[in-house]
């Protein structure tokens, strides 16, 4: 939460990042809900109103698909690279080392972007949003200090079975 009020402007740009650290994980974590998937949300509470309802974006496809293919060719492996392949289908193929990881990370740096932002009425903005170049960072917010301490282990292994005891009486 930040502590005082800060101006947005057009042509501003809010930028999510995620901090959580899944790297030690044997297949790569792909954005979803589910306990094993990751996504960075942001809620912003704006005066005045507008009908600016949701926006969502991702590297662009075109250029995943590239990653996807460069891979397959370094590891001389089975990815699957074929269109029909669903993303997450197709990340769960990826030899998850240290090259992939380094390559998808550098891949983030350059990459255009492709952005989705919808109305109130769930109708999308018009306008060119696809192979959008990243934002040219001019300034950053502190970084902010754990609350917790540090632990040996960042990210859970998998799922966890949880036994929740009967209450008495």
């Amino acid at each position: 939460m930040l502590k005082k009020v800060v101006s947005v402007h057009p042509g501003d740009v809010l930028i999510t990042s995620c901090t959580y650290n899944t790297e030690d994980r044997k297949l790569a974590t792909v954005g979803g809900f589910g306990i094993l998937e990751e996504m960075c949300v942001n809620y912003a509470h704006y005066y005045p109103r507008s009908q600016l309802e949701l926006c969502k974006s991702a590297v662009d496809p075109g250029f995943l698909q590239k990653f996807f293919h460069l891979v397959n060719r370094f590891n001389s492996e089975e990815v699957c690279t074929c269109p029909q392949a669903s993303v997450p289908e197709q990340f769960a193929s990826v030899p998850w080392n240290s090259f992939s990881r380094q390559v998808l990370g550098a891949l983030y740096g350059f990459a255009p972007i492709s952005v989705h932002c919808n109305k109130s009425s769930a109708v999308r903005f018009q306008g060119e949003w696809d192979r959008q170049p990243l934002p040219e960072i001019i300034s950053k917010l502190e970084e902010p200090s754990p609350r917790c301490a540090a632990s040996r282990r960042q990210s859970p292994a998998g799922p966890a079975v949880v036994s929740i005891g009967e209450g008495e009486g």
